[in-house]
């Protein structure tokens, strides 16, 4: 099991494994990073440290909770949680970034909470690869994702919010799971892996709304047809039953999300 230091600097706690040679140093990187990867609050942002490129993530709320609270919490639970949920995949030889540890920044009654992980270079996201990669290849990935939700849920792990974005391919094809924030170990049941499918599934559907399909149904089916193999246990029928009723429930967040992207455009 893996053992975390925990040092204190000014308003500021770090919770890391292996070695820092200056925590102050790092905590000031980490908190004025040398570029974000994206735009907004809570972006992620890219700083170097001794050599090493780290990616340090901002904790929010999500919802109506976001803009009262911000990224403000009680506690470290949210960090930590997800800390020790990455370090057990990682110790059990599930594919997920290298996790380095959290920064809590004490506020007068709350913390902002930021996760911190070593940059994985020379990756892309699975929408960008399914986007650019031939047939055969996008085929092939999609029996080996359903093979690591498959893993996922054996080892107990219950993710209600994992998608494409969340995993990152190297050069050799080679899967990298990211962002376990908010998920949790559980004895895993054939609803938890259609919750999870449903989630994957949305997420594909919305992105495909607002930017092209990067995914298409023989794509769904090879994925399914895996996880039923794995598993022993019958999905498609059951997930073919409740699609209309799914796609009708979220047709109308799919339309307000692309007003508002078309109105972003603008």
């Amino acid at each position: 099991m893996a053992k975390f230091r925990r040092e204190k600097c000014g308003r500021y706690i770090l919770v890391y494994r292996g070695k820092c040679t200056d925590i102050a140093a790092f905590i000031s990187k980490a908190m004025d990073p040398d570029r974000r990867l994206t735009a907004g609050r809570g972006a992620p942002g890219l700083f170097e440290f001794s050599g090493e490129n780290f990616i340090c993530r901002q904790y929010l709320h999500g919802g109506w909770l976001r803009g009262i609270t911000k990224g403000a919490f009680m506690g470290e639970k949210r960090a930590s949680d997800e800390l020790d949920i990455t370090t057990y995949l990682e110790e059990h030889g599930f594919p997920v970034v290298e996790a380095f540890g959290y920064i809590s920044q004490k506020g007068i009654i709350a913390n902002d909470l930021f996760f911190v992980s070593v940059f994985v270079d020379n990756a892309r996201d699975l929408v960008e690869y399914f986007k650019s990669s031939h047939k055969r290849d996008r085929l092939r990935m999609s029996r080996k994702l359903a093979i690591y939700f498959f893993m996922l849920g054996d080892l107990g792990i219950y993710h209600p919010d994992l998608h494409l974005k969340n995993v990152l391919v190297d050069p050799a094809a080679q899967l990298c799971f990211l962002d376990f924030d908010k998920a949790y170990r559980k004895q895993i049941v054939l609803d938890d892996y259609e919750k999870m499918f449903w989630r994957l599934d949305r997420y594909v559907r919305k992105y495909s709304g607002l930017f092209g399909n990067p995914v298409d149904d023989r794509e769904r089916l090879i994925f399914l047809r895996t996880f039923e193999r794995l598993s022993g246990q019958k999905i498609i029928s059951g997930m073919q039953e409740n699609r209309v009723k799914k796609e009708r429930s979220a047709r109308f967040g799919w339309l307000i999300d692309r007003i508002l992207y078309n109105r972003k455009k603008r």
